[in-house]
């Protein structure tokens, strides 16, 4: 007995050492050496390659035994640093990564290789990240960089027409893309019409695509999230960036307010077209602009806050120069409209210890039109606006390398005024002021989730998002349930699955495909139900180590319900009841994607297929049938290719192939009578609803870049691009006509045919 209780004590006492082996947590920030900007996204890998990311923020926590310890933090496009430490507490660092602009290749294709394998290992799918240092040199329409014109060319997103930014992803709507600036919603992404977005390029860092596979954070749409970060101004030195193109120009300043402790950036953009037409003699009565400005400022090490904000506008006014209503015989005539958004951000970020990252944001947009029109004396208003105020915590747990926690809160108030009219002098006695009441609705959540390493090659991110609604005289509940796992067969091929619900209590209701003033934004109420979806998806993914490749092909089943479209004929402006005119229907899409991708290199872009199906079904349309969606794109490719020829010269191309939208054609006629019997009336027979496709598209665009010689301080580029170059036609719409020999037939107009484009951007 005393041999056997000897022996268990020596077990007992040779165990101690692994029973109470110390582990220590580092942490820190990961930034830009040059302007102390946050690098998100960046890798922090052991010697036994246990690693962690950095955030939103730039910061991580890694958890590892105490002793040596060997980190290799790296960054896409910076030369990676390697720091050898001695574990025996806790510790922080501020780790500073040097752009790696004149590094040989191979060790930039080291950092893009780190971020390939990180994609291999993540459970986190349906997801692209852009860097906006590549935006720019990716051809676009007038030369103006445009993530959104880019978001485009990737699989599983489908332009909603020729040359405007809206985007419609794996069969959604347009309404159905949460889009964020700094956490901020924003709620109209488009310029001149739809052709240019409001983000200035030259004011961000970071744009997230994310198509499934959603994490518990996000909520309210039901098809995207695109999050978007802005720069945070450069830490170090004062730093002035612009550019001039034919139709806009753009201006940034950066600096420290306090060196290394806080910084600013003021970013702005305007059209000048009609400052340039008006010295020739001619008149063009639009412009926009926009300003982004941000500041942060470091309190201490735990405490950091961030304050940012967003301004634009689409102006359109007729000068005197175009009234002819006195010719007319009546009177002066005036016509305009201002369309806008703004967005402010306030976030504190808290570390309460080397484990717990806390970010807490105060966030405001506003999204408002105005269309004024006058007729001698008879004047009438037109408006529409959307304001939120909101309040979000997140917190995250980084427990160790295997097992990260992530609560949070949000509140949202939300003030709809759809639709405001007023009118003055005859004109009032057809149409009667409308000052309704606004509409007020608070839109709440909860989440959680953990992402776990539930074994050596499975590691799954399961979560909660509890949402609701509360309308006036209704509450709308939603349980949004979140899961995505990765089964790691090696270190370059992995297999992902993934499913996600999603709620949304808001609708855009829209009479036109074309980004005009129109659009209304209206909450859920007693008769407009939340939209709702239920996605589920699976991925393979490859790295191809020695090219440089990352491959991965996607396939994913969405089920919609609640969808809102209007009634044929319906009346959206002059209707302060428009309910009676929205209705509610289901819909799913299907398909499959397929990307190939290289970030680095002297060589590198992507190639992006997408097989896509959607369809639609509501009980008073098509006499109830389900029918094929408007924008049911059956096959999508683009190939986008950027060449660095040279330090100095690159040359960036995009083919796209895209099939045509669908239309519902009208097929035959027939004759009746008139109710009087005095003639006949001539009634049009269609066929089922969105029965024919348009023609389908193509595109080839161009763009070189010629850069000023290396190592000057005032350093500039030349930009000389051509939008369509083979003038090859896109259809828009279709026009019927009728010809005594032909009858009735149908032309497809084209839009956009070749497009030459010319900028000069510069950096002091």
């Amino acid at each position: 007995m005393n041999r056997r209780f000897l022996f268990f004590c020596l077990i007992c006492c040779a165990s101690l050492p692994g029973l109470f082996a110390q582990n220590y947590t580092v942490s820190g920030y990961v930034r830009e050496l040059s302007s102390g900007e946050a690098l998100i996204g960046a890798s922090v890998v052991s010697q036994d390659r246990r690693g962690a990311y950095t955030n939103s923020y730039g910061f991580f926590s890694l958890t590892l035994p105490a002793g040596s310890q060997r980190l290799i933090i790296s960054y896409i496009g910076f030369a990676p640093d390697t720091q050898v430490l001695t574990l025996s507490q806790n510790m922080s660092l501020d780790i500073r990564l040097e752009e790696a602009v004149s590094s040989v290749e191979e060790v930039v294709i080291t950092a893009s290789q780190d971020a390939y394998a990180r994609e291999v290992k993540s459970t986190q799918m349906s997801q692209i990240n852009l860097k906006v240092r590549d935006i720019r040199l990716i051809p676009s329409l007038g030369g103006e960089a445009d993530i959104m014109k880019v978001l485009q060319l990737l699989p599983g997103v489908t332009k909603g027409g020729e040359g405007t930014t809206s985007i419609l992803v794996r069969g959604g709507d347009p309404d159905q893309n949460l889009i964020l600036l700094d956490e901020a919603v924003v709620y109209n992404v488009s310029h001149l019409f739809g052709f240019f977005s409001v983000f200035n390029a030259d004011a961000l860092k970071d744009v997230n695509l994310l198509k499934g596979g959603f994490p518990a954070q996000y909520g309210g749409r039901l098809s995207s999230v695109i999050d978007i970060t802005m720069n945070e101004g450069n830490q170090e030195k004062f730093h002035v960036k612009g550019g001039i193109g034919l139709l806009s120009s753009r201006l940034t300043v950066e600096g420290p307010i306090i060196k290394n402790k806080a910084s600013f950036i003021v970013s702005g953009r305007r059209t000048y077209i009609d400052q340039v037409m008006r010295v020739l003699g001619l008149t063009v009565p639009y412009y926009f602009y926009d300003l982004n400005a941000k500041a942060n400022y470091s309190i201490n090490e735990k405490n950091r806050v961030y304050l940012s904000a967003y301004l634009g506008d689409d102006v359109l006014y007729t000068p005197r120069s175009l009234q002819d209503g006195d010719s007319l015989g009546l009177g002066q005539v005036d016509f305009g409209f201002r369309l806008g958004n703004q967005t402010a951000t306030l976030r504190w970020n808290h570390l309460f210890n080397a484990r717990l990252f806390s970010n807490t944001s105060l966030i405001y947009t506003r999204f408002k039109y105005d269309i004024n029109g006058s007729v001698g004396a008879n004047k009438i208003f037109i408006g529409s606006d959307v304001q939120d105020i909101g309040i979000k915590n997140d917190i995250t747990y980084y427990h160790n390398p295997d097992n990260t926690l992530r609560v949070g809160a949000q509140i949202t108030n939300h003030r709809f005024r759809p639709n405001i009219i007023s009118a003055q002098g005859d004109i009032g006695q057809i149409v009667k002021d409308r000052e309704v009441d606004p509409i007020l609705a608070q839109e709440l959540a909860i989440y959680g989730q953990h992402d776990w390493q539930a074994l050596k090659r499975l590691r799954i991110n399961y979560g909660l998002r509890i949402s609701g609604a509360v309308t006036p005289g209704k509450f709308y509940p939603g349980l949004e349930p979140r899961l995505s796992a990765v089964w790691l067969l090696n270190e370059k091929n992995s297999f992902k699955a993934g499913y996600s619900r999603m709620a949304q209590y808001m609708h855009l209701v829209s009479s036109s495909t074309v980004a005009l003033p129109t659009d209304l934004w209206y909450p859920v109420t007693r008769n407009i139900r939340p939209q709702g979806a239920h996605q589920v998806a699976g991925s393979y993914t490859h790295h191809f180590e020695k090219p440089g490749l990352l491959f991965t092909l996607e396939s994913y089943y969405k089920w919609m319900k609640n969808l809102t479209e209007y009634r044929e004929g319906a009346n959206l402006i002059l209707n302060d009841n428009f309910e009676q005119e929205l209705l509610q229907g289901r819909g799913h899409a299907y398909g499959l994607e397929f990307l190939l991708k290289r970030d680095e290199g002297r060589i590198n872009g992507w190639i992006g297929y997408t097989l896509s199906f959607a369809r639609r079904q509501f009980d008073e349309l098509n006499g109830g049938e389900a029918f094929w969606a408007k924008f049911d794109r059956r096959n999508d490719l683009s190939v986008v290719s950027i060449v660095k020829v040279t330090k100095r010269i690159s040359i960036s191309s995009v083919f796209s192939y895209l099939s045509g939208a669908r239309f519902t054609p009208q097929i035959g006629q027939y004759i009746v009578p008139n109710p009087s019997l005095s003639g006949v009336e001539i009634i049009p027979i269609y066929s089922k609803r969105n029965a024919v496709r348009l023609t389908a598209a193509r595109r080839f665009d161009i763009n070189i870049a010629l850069a000023s010689k290396p190592g000057r301080r005032f350093k500039s580029e030349w930009q000389f691009g051509c939008y369509n170059l083979f003038n090859w036609p896109t259809p828009i719409r279709v026009n019927i006509n009728y010809a005594p020999e032909r009858g009735l037939y149908y032309t497809q107009p084209s839009f956009l045919g070749r497009v030459l484009s010319v900028a000069w951007n510069f950096e002091i």
